[in-house]
């Protein structure tokens, strides 16, 4: 049975908000197989969809991200401010939070779609904007992830990763984003981004090219699930636009 609806006006907690990002400090190094194996694990049997299993698959990227360099220091900002925001909301709900389609149904039903920001603070008064224009960002992102990752997958040696990266961005977040900031994105990959080869050897971590290829292969393929489950459910309650 569904948790009652939150009403507090301050929460007491001290789990960082997307207001105070801390310094981000990892345990271990990139590995693909976890970024598989919470994706693979994010999936249930009847199709839903863990949170808790989502948001670790995006720490993981997150690690990996990390070592293309300071430049994508706004990228990991940015997800780790949603990241954030769901863990809160998952610390302080865990029923209604406890997968996609839960959350969704639940912040649906409430009502607290309707507004951006909801009335819910934490204890350093901070307010949380609601979770499923939240999802919706790293939704996106998804799309792009999948996409890069599936191309990366079966493109050539000499394949410039820059030229993949701006054509999986084109095709996906670049849809939701205005000229000035496709321009300032493309410039920033065409400038950053670090050839194939570079990117495959940070993939590796010890482990051969069949392997890498196959982990990537079953993200892709888990990826593809879950964003077109996720999808399904914008579209039902009409939140594919959210603010």
């Amino acid at each position: 049975m569904a948790s009652a609806p939150i009403t507090h006006s301050h929460i007491d907690t001290n789990t960082s908000t997307s207001s105070e990002i801390p310094t981000t400090h990892h345990t271990h190094q990139f590995d693909l197989k976890r970024v598989r194996d919470a994706f693979v694990n994010c999936i249930q049997p009847d199709n839903r969809l863990f949170l808790n299993e989502y948001i670790r698959a995006y720490e993981e990227l997150c690690i990996f991200v990390c070592s293309l360099g300071p430049v994508f220091e706004w990228a990991i900002k940015d997800l780790n401010n949603k990241l954030i925001i769901l863990k809160e909301y998952q610390h302080i709900d865990p029923i209604n939070y406890e997968s996609i389609q839960s959350m969704i149904d639940y912040e649906v039903k409430i009502e607290r779609i309707k507004t951006r920001e909801t009335t819910i603070h934490t204890k350093s008064g901070k307010i949380l904007p609601n979770g499923c224009r939240t999802l919706l960002r790293l939704h996106r992102a998804l799309a792009f992830i999948s996409s890069f990752l599936s191309e990366m997958r079966t493109a050539s040696d000499d394949a410039s990763s820059a030229s993949i990266a701006w054509n999986a961005y084109s095709s996906t977040l670049g849809n939701f984003h205005s000229w000035p900031v496709r321009q300032t994105i493309h410039a920033a990959i065409r400038l950053t981004v670090p050839n194939r080869h570079i990117l495959i050897n940070k993939l590796l971590n010890k482990r051969s090219y069949e392997e890498i290829d196959s982990l990537a292969f079953e993200i892709v393929q888990s990826c593809n699930k879950i964003e077109s489950i996720t999808q399904e459910l914008y579209e039902k309650y009409h939140l594919t636009r959210l603010p």
